[in-house]
């Protein structure tokens, strides 16, 4: 772990309220970038869509159209996290469904959790906990008779941005209902709440309040609820490895004693999204995303609608007043960086900044030199520059058996990028890694 100071926005504590974005002329809408298996695309050029229109379908989710208009083309684009996929262009046209109309909670607290299940995947919610999957789709695959709780995480995985924490400050309620809401789906009736103890903002006391008040209208009937205080001191401090050790360290029962991968781990924006889907019957069409950088005149927390270019971000935010030199989706620690001001807002993106060249040293990547850095500053104790090396062997089956074995601990990888911010010799760790996580899994 490191200090999260290092990498801690400058916007933080400043943002108190959020704006919506401009509406764009064209949605550059994302139609695989979650779920690409069993893809059908359900409109063609020419088509006129509403607000909220299925345009596509996966396996596990439907994508809606974020505005209404004209399907102008579907077209390859790249995405906020570097892949290429298909994007429905929709040129704006017509009224709104959903924007600027009031919406009745639904009761949903005698829903079954097929019911809960089908509207959350009706909806195209999503988890950004972590690698972005349909929450749906993970539901039925982590399920399992020993499941036993929903963590919720509301504080930021990433220090440079703050849109978890303002999700959870700001809808606190919707927050705590849409984690019921998962927590039903979900077949458990315990929920942890994680939340910064070392945050300006402490949630404990909003928390405490809200559930003597509210709790069977938050949560249903019949579940357990307890709240765990992080350090967020540290980075990281918001990874699944790092908040079941302190949910265990802080609570000794027999309940929390085997907490770990068999349950669900979402945060403040999926549980948002939740909530929407379900209480209000909203599909997913817009998204929070904290727009920040010394590049721009000024910062924002914009409620974006997904399929937004990041060209019209940069137009509301006042342009540029430094020259761009690099765009940085989802944190400067964990994110990705990507090279265009045509990539659309996505329905994971949290945040995107944009760095002037005076911020950027030129890197070139060499040879690993076997410094250590990587595996000294691992939190969970691997050894990166080992696994880099793997990847890089012409075939794992030829390989030694130590190689094999090494090759196993990819698992525990939480993609938290301290690696590649010590590496000497500039290797993408991290993003090799990820790659060797997922062919762990279809094996």
């Amino acid at each position: 772990m490191v200090s999260a100071s290092n990498f801690i926005s400058v916007d933080k504590d400043l943002l108190s309220s959020s704006v919506n974005g401009f509406l764009p002329k064209v949605a550059v809408i994302p139609l695989s970038e979650d779920d690409t298996e069993g893809l059908e695309v359900l409109v063609r050029e020419g088509d006129r869509v509403k607000e909220g229109d299925v345009i596509a379908k996966t396996k596990g989710l439907h994508i809606h159209s974020s505005v209404p208009g004209i399907v102008q083309k579907i077209k390859q684009m790249q995405y906020s996290n570097g892949k290429q996929g298909l994007c429905a262009f929709v040129a704006l046209n017509g009224a709104f469904s959903y924007l600027g109309k009031k919406s009745v909670a639904q009761e949903w607290q005698s829903y079954e959790s097929q019911t809960i299940l089908f509207l959350l995947r009706e909806a195209g919610v999503v988890n950004s906990f972590g690698k972005l999957i349909p929450i749906a789709t993970q539901i039925k695959k982590t399920k399992n008779a020993n499941s036993s709780a929903v963590v919720v995480r509301l504080f930021d995985c990433d220090p440079s941005f703050v849109t978890e924490s303002f999700m959870a400050s700001n809808y606190l309620a919707e927050v705590l209902e849409g984690t019921g809401i998962i927590a039903r789906a979900f077949g458990v009736k315990s929920v942890i709440l994680a939340y910064s103890v070392t945050d300006k903002n402490n949630l404990k006391d909003r928390i405490d309040s809200l559930l003597a008040e509210r709790a069977f209208a938050l949560f249903g009937a019949d579940t357990d609820f307890s709240c765990i205080g992080i350090d967020t001191k540290k980075y990281p401090a918001g990874t699944m490895h790092d908040i079941t050790a302190a949910v265990k360290k802080a609570n000794k029962s027999e309940s929390v004693e085997k907490l770990g991968k068999k349950d669900l781990f979402v945060d403040s924006c999926t549980s948002l999204n939740a909530y929407n889907a379900v209480a209000l019957r909203k599909p997913l069409v817009s998204t929070f995303v904290h727009v920040t950088g010394d590049c721009l005149n000024s910062a924002a927390m914009l409620n974006v609608r997904v399929g937004t270019p990041l060209r019209d971000i940069v137009e509301q935010c006042g342009g540029f007043k430094r020259e761009l030199s690099k765009i940085i989706i989802n944190g400067i620690v964990s994110g990705k960086a990507v090279s265009s001001l045509d990539i659309p807002v996505s329905r994971g993106m949290k945040s995107v900044e944009f760095v002037p060249a005076r911020q950027v040293t030129f890197q070139c990547g060499e040879n690993c030199v076997r410094c250590g850095n990587c595996r000294k500053i691992c939190p969970v104790h691997l050894w990166p520059g080992n696994l880099f090396r793997i990847a890089h062997l012409s075939s794992l089956e030829n390989a030694c058996e130590a190689d094999k074995n090494a090759y196993k601990s990819v698992i525990l990888c939480s993609e938290c990028g301290l690696c590649n911010a010590v590496c000497s010799s500039r290797l993408p760790l991290v993003q090799t890694i990820s790659i060797l996580k997922d062919s762990y899994h279809e094996e």
